[in-house]
């Protein structure tokens, strides 16, 4: 007669949180049992399948553990897609915004051949024209009888040698538009999370 395996049912261990009343079900599943293993008779069963209840709620415990630590996982790990995303999105609409600006500045007004390396100073006249210029804003204020600058100053730019603008820093940076944060001086800490974001996305 060939050994049937007894299949156990589900049990239904019954925890109480120390910081709660409640009490949660957790499902823990037992291994089959089979009372004639390779065909030999076991002569006390009773000890086969009578389990100790504080097991099986220790049991219980541990599988609630697993899943807790299952889904701070899987939480922390979309967590990290979700920043990959946001991080790239802002550095797309910055690259845009940054195209936009340099094809500004390359089509712009000016009386000489632009050198890659140079920096040049961008104007804006009254009559709405944009020119750029190798004055600076201090030789304005040096050498007219004014001493200040006839048209108003919308920036400093290096001509990369790809043909990109790079925006410098001068004393008459107040209240010019910095939508690309090229004037602001970053801290440490946004440093170091570009820095770690970029090690990842190169990594995976």
């Amino acid at each position: 007669m060939d050994s049937q395996p007894i299949i156990r049912d589900l049990v239904l261990a019954n925890i109480i949180p120390p910081s709660s009343s409640s009490t949660t079900e957790t499902c823990v599943q037992l291994v089959e049992t089979d009372k004639r293993p390779f065909g030999h008779t076991i002569v006390n069963t009773r000890n086969d399948s009578i389990s100790d209840p504080h097991d099986l709620v220790n049991l219980a415990k541990q599988i609630e553990t697993c899943d807790a630590f299952i889904r701070a996982n899987v939480s922390n790990r979309l967590q990290v897609i979700v920043n990959q995303v946001n991080f790239l999105r802002e550095e797309a609409q910055r690259i845009l915004m940054k195209a936009k600006r340099d094809d500004e500045l390359n089509h712009s007004a000016c009386n000489l051949v632009r050198r890659p390396g140079q920096n040049y100073y961008y104007y804006e006249r009254e009559s709405g024209q944009k020119y750029l210029s190798i004055m600076h804003p201090q030789d304005w204020m040096t050498g007219t009888k004014n001493n200040s600058c006839p048209h108003r100053f919308l920036g400093a730019y290096r001509l990369e040698y790809d043909n990109s603008w790079t925006r410098q820093a001068t004393n008459f940076d107040d209240e010019l538009d910095d939508s690309l944060g090229e004037l602001k001086q970053k801290s440490s800490t946004d440093i170091q999370q570009n820095r770690k974001m970029i090690e990842f996305l190169i990594k995976s």
